[in-house]
């Protein structure tokens, strides 16, 4: 069974694509990263996540260096995308796993550079330079031409566990349902017809 490295957030789109992965056949691997700042409710939910999934090798890396937001909503990390995928790409080659699996999405493009379809295969392309020859990694973004509406339609069909998610900016016990990432949730599930297990 081939091995995929699936980045992890705790969001619906990562745990969508996690489910996707299972479904493909994969044997599962999942990829997180923390840092100073980083809402625990969203740490909480990626390792429901991978435990629901029944992936049995999960790694967590800390970034000390990166500043916390000063916002709820100024989560971007410069070259984040840079980064994340190579740490995902060095992480494959060293455990044997050919494929890595991101969860962006078509809004994501629209908002961050490092998140368009160009930029994603750039970075594929320098891993694959890097890679040993016959051991080059691959790198899938499932529903990078996806609305939300779209992925949470494929999760659902997929049965990915959205109660177990994580979406608010915020860090309270619940979601707020106000912040920018709570409203694009409701939209989402609005436009797709399905209840939000939620907010039922």
């Amino acid at each position: 069974m081939k091995k995929a490295i699936v980045l992890l957030s705790g969001g619906l789109d990562s745990a969508v694509c996690l489910w996707w992965a299972e479904r493909k056949g994969f044997r599962l691997a999942t990829l997180t990263f923390t840092f100073p700042g980083r809402r625990a409710r969203e740490l909480a939910a990626t390792r429901r996540l991978r435990r629901l999934a029944g992936s049995k090798e999960n790694y967590e890396v800390h970034l000390p260096f990166v500043p916390p937001p000063k916002a709820e909503e100024a989560c971007h990390i410069p070259a984040r995308n840079l980064m994340y995928y190579g740490v995902a790409a060095s992480l494959a080659g060293a455990v044997g796993a050919g494929t890595v699996v991101g969860g962006h999405i078509l809004h994501d493009g629209a908002v961050f550079r490092d998140a368009r379809p160009e930029y994603l295969a750039a970075v594929e392309g320098l891993a694959r330079k890097e890679s040993s020859a016959g051991r080059a990694v691959r790198f899938v973004f499932p529903f990078i031409r996806a609305d939300k509406k779209n992925v949470i339609l494929a999760g659902h069909r997929l049965k990915t566990p959205f109660a177990a998610t994580w979406s608010c900016s915020r860090n309270g016990m619940k979601h707020c349902w106000k912040c920018g990432s709570c409203r694009e949730r409701i939209s989402g599930f609005a436009m797709a017809g399905l209840e939000d297990p939620l907010r039922g």
